[in-house]
Formats: structure tokens, C-alpha cells, sequence
């Protein structure tokens, strides 16, 4: 068989610890210490002074080791790590963890280093996990390679982090709720291995069911999502991203500008590329306990059984806003509820066995409603009533959700009662949850994942637009400092843009003779590349119905504006107002919009993005996640807006945006919807370089 990129790295049979110490509180001893706990490949202490450490013999360096060496962990101070990087390339060892910070982190010195760490590396064919990081652990194998507290229990959960200080903490966190991981992984300053090469490596682990991610940055997004897309329709991968937010961002120019930001690109990857994306350090247990523990739902209906009504009642509320929906339980299912619980009991969905119910009790009733092919998935409510049998209840629950293999959730509410049955619960593959929202939240989670996994995956190819843009003509264009609309018009409409009809004229003559071929009513809009938001400056008159009023405003315009550009005359256009927008994301690259458009584009803030290129079929997607998109299918009589020419605009502004990357900025505000089969019109167009 062959084996993956970085097997070696996670199962080295010999290990050196070069910085290794005797002294407790070390660094170097507690990776030692960790290590004689869990590993039982060959150790070797390398330290200047001692001859011996944890009754080891100790070596000098890395080159005094006889045997050979798999992995070298490091933990001395940054200044001498590039020598020792050479050693461990002499001595033929191709994995290095640094632990020792010192590094980027501390400004330009570090980098320096960093860099010289990087030249080496590349020259002796090392992979490196690091520098300024924990370690890493597998109980795979196992081996705690990292001075890390504790050894969590093993577990198909890889897990890792950008932070190693939030993984000591998620690591103690594991170990109160008997959590198990296969993998932990501190990725430190990721001068090498880093979330791409991690995402590909356990992707391809048999033995990982879940990839959990505490991110900070992606540094290759395009790759990210291409990979990401193929491992996600194998293993969910859950990510927990910080730093989303752009605190001191400049000031943007464009609507698209300011409705896109990195936290719409970073959801839109994510989204594109099948990744549950946690929204909270709570979110992340939750939902890697659920996708860990349980099958996926094959469907959205829940069924609810519960010893108190309250908190039943209260889940049941919560299932809609999370993409499911209470079951509705078979006739036949209820008339056998009806003979199994007191008469008291409430039969229908949600299902109340009542407070005074034991475990046998909750154990007909889930069985009766699991049997029903009307339910998809239990969530079972308890409160720890005086005769509640937690234990009991658990173990009945167990064997049936082995028995029935239906997606099955628990919502033990209460703490001192529960919190002590945490590793029952872990035994029968049971994720727990302590309030309705956080187990329907998991539930909707796993279904949103289970239709993503069963939809086929679309490796969208753009539309190559090389020979176009190479045209001397465009190149000119595009060259310019800045671009006005009537620039953008001659690039657009080349390319099938469906633009309104217009002319640009420099004065009144002009403009009559054009309306001419336009025909009245006209809008009339100043055209400079100065002027970015032309109708807050009064730069955009609307409905001119005749030669006298369109003249007297381009009058007022240029007694207004000066020397511009000229003017757009313009056909009015009736229709759903409707903004596509483009804005190149640093990560990801072109970030595409649509929303409801106009002048309130930026106040209602209805919107959706996805990162380019995309498919027709994700055009579609987006146009129905907007709230306008009731309006656009026809609402009261009214007709239903060409939705297709739509989704037809965004997925060319993707591909022209992937070609034209000098362009940073795009609206197109408005774009004038008409009814089915009349296509769209892009009534206003602005570029931003």
C-alpha cells in the first residue's frame, strides 16, 4: 500500500529530542517526560552537558546517535536552530518539529531566521512542523511529541491548530469530557507543513472520521478550497476561524466593497467547499462530538421524546431555524405509543413519556419512534427528576441507536447529575448536549453536511477570456490609472454583458442626436473617473422626457462638474433592481455578489457571495438565498423576474474577474431585472483598480 505524504512524520520509530533536560519545568523535560509515557520507539537525548537524562544516555548531538533518527524535536533557543537544522540534514533525518519560538513572531529578526530555516529545509528535503509550536500527538501510534499537559484519550478525531495556547486549553477541555482524538497538532508559525498538507494527510487517514481546525489564516486559498472540496465529500471538516474582521480596513469606494469583507470570504470558501464552519469554541466540540459519535440523518425530520414537556417544546421551536422539521409520526407508531406509555403520556411528536419515566419507559418509546420511517433522526430530552435512571435511561438508548443506526442526539439537562455521566455517554457513542439549542444546532449541522456529501461534486472550468484580454485595444484600457463607466462599458460589451443601451456625448447636440436611436424618457449621468458615487453628488438625472429638459441638465452638469469625461445618455430600464458585484479578496481572489440593489444596496444588506469561478448551478444558490428572491420568483400576481440571465451575468463576472485581476473592484448597481424570458439589463457599471 501506499503510503501517504507524512506517514513517516507521524510514525517515526526513533525520536531525538535535541534540547532534551533533565530539570523540571523545561521545556526539553517535558517532552521527554511525554514521550517515555507514551512512545515505545528509541529516544535519544541530545544536550552539550549531560551525559544522561530520564536514564537515557545523552548525546552531544544529533550526529554522535548511532542509529538512525525519524524525528527531531527541538526546543533550544532560536539563534542556534539553523546549525542544528544542518545537523539534522547531515545526520539524514527529514522530520523536524521546532518548538522553540523566537521566530517570524518577534519581527525581522525572526524572519531572517525563518527564511534561513527555509533555504535548508528545501536543501535536505526536510518536513517541518513549526517553529514557535506545541508539538503534535498521535494515540495512534502513539507518541506525545509535543509539551502538551496531557495525553488525550484516543478517539477519530484529527485535530489542529494555528494556536497552540488554545490547544492546551481544548486539550484539558477533552480530557474533563473523555473526548478522544486520534491526532493533535500545534501548527505554530507554519514555516512548512500547514492546513493544506494536514487537510490532505488526514483526509487520507483511514483512521480519522473527523478533521477539526482552529485557523488564523489560509495562506494558499484557491488550493484550500480545491482540496478542502474532495476531502469534505469523505469526512466532514469542521473549522473554528479568527480573525475575520479587518479592524482599521481601509475605506472602500465601491458597494461591493463595502458589503464584502473577510468574513463573507472566508464563509463563502468554506460554504464552496463543504466545510462546517464553527462559529464559536462551543460550536467546535459540539459538532465534531456529533459527526464523531453518530451516522449521518438521511433526512430532516426529528423525532422528539422527552420526560418534560417544557424543554421539549422548547427544541421542538428551534428545529425550523436550523433546517428541520418536527416528524410526523405514523398512525401505526402512535397507536403503539398509545400502548406502551400511561395514559397521561402525549402520543404525538414531540413525544412526552412524562417525568416519572425510567429508563424502560424511554426505552419503548425511542424504539416504537425509531422503527418509524417517517423519522430521520431522535433527539431525546431528559431533567433529572428524583427517580430518573441517568445510567439506565443511556445504556437502553445505546443499544438501540447500535440496533437502528438512525442519528440519534441527547439532551440531558441539568450539570451535577449529568456532567458526572460523561463517559457513559461516550461508551454507547452518544454525543450530549446540555441545551436544546446546542443539539439541534449539531442535528442541522449534519444534515446541511449529509446534502452537501451526496450532491455531485462540479469542478467549475472558467471561460478563457486570454486572447481578449491581450487585445492592444483592451490592454490600453485597462492600463489607465483609473477607469471611468464609459471604459468599462468598452471592455464589457464585447464580452455579451447584457449593458443598457447608451451613448456617451459631450454635449447637448450630441446628446439629442442620440436619444434619436434611444427614444425618451433617457437617464443622464456625468461620466469622470473622479466622481465614484455620481447620484450623492446629483451626478444622475432620471426620466428626462424631452430635448428641452436634457439639455438644460447637461447645462447644470457642466456649470456643476466642469471638465469631465462627458455624458452617458441612457435608455430607462424597468425591472427588479438587483447589485453584482465583484471584489478581489488577498486570499481567495475574486469574491462575487449579488443582493437587492439600488441605493439602499448597502443599508439592507441582502446579499450572498461565492469566491470565483463558479458554476451556473452556484449562481443559482445564491440568487435564492437573498431574501429579495420571493420577490424575483413572482409574488401576488406578479410575473417571475429572468432569474437565469441573472445567475448567467454572475458566473461571466466571475470568470472575468479570475482574467482582468487589475480590476479590484466591480459594481454593476443597478442591474434591471425584467420578467422570464427578457433577460437583465446593467444599467450603472463602475471599475476600481
Amino acid at each position: 500500500m501506499k503510503k501517504e505524504k507524512l506517514y513517516q512524520f507521524f510514525h517515526p520509530q526513533s525520536v531525538a529530542v535535541i534540547g532534551a533536560s533533565a530539570k523540571p519545568g523545561k521545556v526539553g523535560n517535558d517532552i521527554m517526560v511525554n514521550l517515555q509515557k507514551t512512545f515505545s520507539g528509541k529516544i535519544y537525548p541530545i544536550n552539550l552537558d549531560d551525559k544522561e537524562i530520564a536514564g537515557l544516555k545523552a548525546y552531544k548531538s544529533i550526529l554522535k546517535v548511532v542509529g538512525k533518527v525519524d524525528l527531531a524535536v527541538i526546543a533550544i533557543p532560536a539563534k542556534f536552530v539553523p546549525q542544528v537544522v544542518v545537523q539534522c540534514g547531515q545526520k539524514k533525518c527529514h522530520n523536524i518539529v521546532i518548538i522553540s519560538a523566537g521566530f517570524r513572531e518577534t519581527g525581522e529578526g525572526g524572519m531572517k531566521l525563518e527564511q534561513k530555516i527555509n533555504s535548508l529545509i528545501k536543501k535536505y528535503g526536510i518536513r517541518l512542523l513549526g517553529p514557535n509550536c506545541l508539538g503534535y500527538i498521535s494515540t495512534l501510534l502513539p507518541i506525545n511529541a509535543s509539551f502538551s499537559a496531557d495525553t488525550p484519550n484516543q478517539g477519530n478525531i484529527a485535530f489542529f491548530s494555528q494556536s497552540g495556547a488554545l490547544g492546551t486549553a481544548i486539550l484539558d477541555m477533552v480530557q474533563a469530557q473523555k473526548f478522544g482524538f486520534g491526532y493533535f497538532v500545534s501548527m505554530g508559525n507554519k514555516l512548512d507543513i500547514g492546513e493544506i498538507d494536514l487537510l490532505e494527510y488526514f483526509g487520507s487517514d483511514s483512521k480519522t472520521k473527523v478533521i477539526l481546525a482552529y485557523l488564523e489564516d489560509i495562506r494558499d486559498g484557491s488550493k484550500f478550497i480545491s482540496v478542502a472540496s474532495k476531502i469534505s465529500k469523505k469526512k466532514p471538516i469542521i473549522v473554528l476561524k479568527s480573525g475575520k474582521t479587518e479592524s482599521g480596513q481601509r475605506a472602500v469606494s465601491s458597494h461591493t466593497g463595502s458589503l464584502a469583507g473577510s468574513v463573507q470570504a472566508y464563509s463563502s470558501a468554506f460554504s464552496q467547499s463543504g466545510i462546517i464552519e464553527a462559529q464559536g469554541v462551543a460550536d467546535f466540540f459540539d459538532f465534531a462530538e456529533g459527526f464523531s459519535l453518530q451516522p449521518l440523518p438521511r433526512g430532516n425530520r426529528v423525532a422528539v421524546v422527552t420526560n418534560a414537556g417544557g424543554p421539549g417544546i422548547i427544541l421542538t421551536d428551534l428545529l425550523p431555524q436550523n433546517g428541520l422539521e418536527l416528524a410526523e409520526l405514523s398512525s401505526a407508531t402512535i397507536n403503539k405509543l398509545k400502548k406502551v406509555l400511561p395514559v397521561a403520556a402525549s402520543t404525538i411528536n414531540p413525544v412526552d413519556v412524562l417525568g416519572d419515566a425510567g429508563s424502560d419507559r424511554y426505552g419503548l418509546a425511542i424504539e416504537a419512534v425509531l422503527k418509524d420511517n417517517h423519522v430521520d433522526s431522535l433527539a431525546v430530552v431528559l431533567t433529572p427528576q428524583k427517580m430518573t435512571d441517568i445510567k439506565g435511561t443511556v445504556k437502553v438508548i445505546g443499544k438501540l441507536s447500535r440496533q437502528y443506526k438512525k442519528t440519534i442526539v441527547l439532551c440531558f439537562m441539568g450539570e451535577y447529575k449529568i456532567v458526572k455521566n460523561y463517559p457513559f455517554f461516550k461508551k454507547y457513542s452518544l454525543p450530549q448536549y446540555a441545551f436544546p439549542l446546542q443539539s439541534v444546532k449539531v442535528l442541522g449541522k449534519m444534515l446541511e453536511y449529509s446534502q452537501w456529501k451526496n450532491k455531485p461534486l462540479l469542478m467549475t472550468k472558467p471561460k478563457d477570456y486570454k486572447k481578449y484580454y491581450n487585445n492592444t485595444k483592451v490592454k490600453k484600457v485597462i492600463k489607465k490609472s483609473a477607469l471611468t463607466e464609459t471604459d468599462a462599458r468598452n471592455i464589457l460589451e464585447p464580452l455579451g454583458f447584457p449593458l443598457h443601451s447608451a451613448c456617451l456625448v459631450k454635449n447637448k447636440e450630441q446628446a439629442i442626436k442620440c436619444v434619436n436611436e434611444i427614444k425618451y424618457p433617457v437617464a443622464l449621468k456625468v461620466v469622470s473617473a473622479k466622481i465614484v458615487h455620481k447620484s450623492d453628488v446629483g451626478g444622475v438625472k432620471l426620466n428626462i422626457k424631452n430635448d428641452q429638459k436634457l439639455s438644460a441638465e447637461i447645462i447644470k452638469m457642466k456649470k456643476k462638474f466642469g471638465a469631465v469625461s462627458g455624458y452617458l445618455v441612457g435608455e430607462m430600464v424597468k425591472g427588479t433592481e438587483l447589485i453584482i458585484g465583484m471584489k478581489h479578496d488577498p486570499q481567495f481572489g475574486p469574491l462575487v455578489m449579488v443582493g437587492a440593489g439600488g441605493i439602499y444596496a448597502e443599508i439592507f444588506n441582502d446579499v450572498a457571495f461565492r469566491v470565483a469561478p463558479i458554476s451556473r448551478s452556484e449562481a443559482m444558490e445564491m440568487i435564492s438565498e437573498l431574501k429579495i428572491y420571493k420577490i424575483l420568483k413572482g409574488v401576488r400576481g406578479q410575473k417571475s423576474a429572468d432569474i437565469d440571465a441573472v445567475a448567467e451575468v454572475l458566473v461571466k463576472l466571475g470568470d472575468f474577474a479570475l482574467q482582468f485581476k487589475e480590476i479590484k473592484e466591480i459594481d454593476f448597481n443597478p442591474v434591471m431585472v425584467m420578467p422570464k424570458g427578457k433577460g437583465c439589463k446593467i444599467v450603472d457599471i463602475r471599475f476600481l483598480k
